[in-house]
């Protein structure tokens, strides 16, 4: 019998528990790639993609999202927030919700691994999300500092918290980012993370998934 422990009021897998472990320690340096990885993006981010019905759809469901973390706030109790990562969008993230909410990822993608990244902007910068993943890969990385948490999911696989547990402490507004290349395969992605020893991963891939329309722009209050 497959034993189970309880994460966010759910029943997991141990199985599931223990895959996380292992790959935790790879995706740690996986979360400082990523990062050193904006600027390897030359090119890439004033690519114009439109967006998919995939992406269409999830901002479709972020009004009840909205209304469950209102509710949330209300009631002055921390929410815990599912968000579904698609190709290539995010589903149930809402636009506001209280400081102190907890993010989770599920990654409902056939072939994509996803991610959510999620970076506090400084009160004195005024430019939209959708503005800032147009600017060249210096610019951008140095309007978007340090993330706040970083979590990622292969396809169909357990939720990893490379930094952070997806909980968004501090009230401001936040940008919400993939960085993974279009068409990277997870697993080549994870193992060239792992082998690159603080550097960019060398992989081949389409351009990040940010700018396939994977971006957000959350207000903390």
């Amino acid at each position: 019998m497959i034993g189970t422990h309880r994460r966010n009021g759910r029943q997991t897998p141990q199985h599931a528990t223990t895959a996380t472990h292992e790959v935790r320690g790879r995706t740690l340096l996986l979360a400082l790639c990523l990062l050193v990885g904006l600027t390897t993006l030359t090119g890439c981010t004033n690519a114009e993609v439109e967006e998919t019905p995939e992406a269409a759809a999830a901002e479709a469901g972020d009004d009840a999202a909205s209304s469950t973390a209102d509710g949330a706030a209300a009631a002055g109790t921390a929410e815990v927030i599912e968000v579904e990562m698609i190709d290539f969008g995010y589903v149930g993230l809402p636009s506001s919700v209280p400081a102190g909410t907890q993010l989770t990822v599920t990654n409902s993608s056939d072939e994509e691994l996803h991610e959510l990244v999620a970076f506090a902007l400084p009160d004195d910068e005024e430019r939209s999300v959708e503005d800032l993943t147009t600017l060249p890969p210096e610019e951008l990385a140095a309007a978007l500092g340090e993330p706040a948490t970083v979590l990622l999911a292969e396809p169909g696989g357990p939720e990893i918290a490379a930094v952070g547990d997806g909980t968004l402490s501090e009230p401001g507004r936040y940008a919400i980012m993939c960085f993974i290349p279009t068409g990277v395969e997870p697993q080549v992605y994870l193992d060239a993370a792992a082998a690159s020893e603080g550097g960019p991963p060398q992989v081949e891939g389409g351009p990040p998934h940010f700018v396939k329309g994977m971006n957000r722009e959350l207000m903390v209050e």
